[in-house]
């Protein structure tokens, strides 16, 4: 899947454009705290997960067959699928991006990296902020997207001066 750029539909303006907090000092306490996490969590998993799981592997397996399997699984296959997490919450700061027109929400790389979402300004019931983040309330699916902004106060703020100078003739 290719990353798509936002292109403005004709006579459509921005209202307010953002991304996530891209400081070299954000990046690095993502990338620091994960891998001290994940450093932590395969230890901890590791230690209280290894016996009972090779009792049940000994069952029907070798002794050595069931201890390169749970070292596998346990120091290979758990760490490895936490730093794919990991490296996708830091590729979520690099492409992310999220643009407020007078017509639509164009969200990219929230809340997956490979995700994209339009939600017309027509079909949001609310949309509020807290603890950066902001809460997209949709009309017609009922559903709730909910969004990680470090400035979404002042993406709020600046859809209700819109939405307050729309609503009046």
């Amino acid at each position: 899947m290719s990353i798509v750029e936002f292109q403005p539909q004709p006579g459509e303006s921005i209202l307010y454009r953002t991304t996530p907090n891209r400081k070299w000092y954000v990046i690095a306490w993502k990338i620091g705290s994960g891998v001290v996490g994940i450093t932590i969590l395969t230890f901890l998993i590791f230690t209280l997960l290894t016996g009972p799981t090779e009792g049940v592997f000994i069952s029907f397996l070798p002794a050595w067959a069931a201890s390169l399997l749970i070292k596998s699984l346990y120091l290979g296959l758990f760490p490895l699928a936490a730093a794919a997490w990991v490296a996708e919450d830091v590729a979520c700061t690099f492409i992310g991006e999220f643009i407020l027109t007078d017509q639509r929400i164009w969200v990219r790389g929230s809340p997956y990296a490979w995700s994209q979402s339009v939600t017309n300004l027509e079909d949001i019931a609310s949309l509020t902020w807290r603890r950066d983040a902001i809460f997209i309330k949709q009309k017609f699916t009922r559903k709730i997207q909910v969004h990680m902004i470090s400035d979404g106060k002042l993406f709020v703020k600046a859809y209700e001066q819109f939405a307050g100078k729309s609503k009046t003739p």
